[in-house]
């Protein structure tokens, strides 16, 4: 098996949520979505609000007007939530010093 590393700063903003990730949602076509109509409409991970924002706003063109940053929780995923956790008490932990 291989493995990937991805560093990210932690977000200054969780937004309440465990494990966030933000998407870029774009619902052009919500009649009778297929499964690849929906997997279209998203963009992303990002792992900030910021980061999401900031790649909306560069490629405005590429969405419709209705396109918008969401916030999503990773907690569904064993290894990205316990992962976020370790993460999150390093930070804690590393201001608390």
């Amino acid at each position: 098996m291989c493995e990937v590393t991805i560093t990210f700063p932690m977000p200054s903003n969780s937004e309440g949520t465990e494990a966030p990730y933000w998407l870029i949602i774009d619902p052009f076509k919500m009649l009778r979505p297929s499964v690849d109509d929906v997997a279209a409409m998203i963009t992303g991970p990002f792992f900030s609000r910021e980061e999401a924002e900031e790649h909306l706003d560069a490629r405005r063109y590429a969405f419709s007007d209705s396109a918008c940053v969401y916030c999503h929780s990773g907690h569904a995923s064993t290894v990205y939530r316990q992962a976020w956790r370790e993460a999150w008490a390093q930070h804690v932990t590393a201001e608390e010093a």
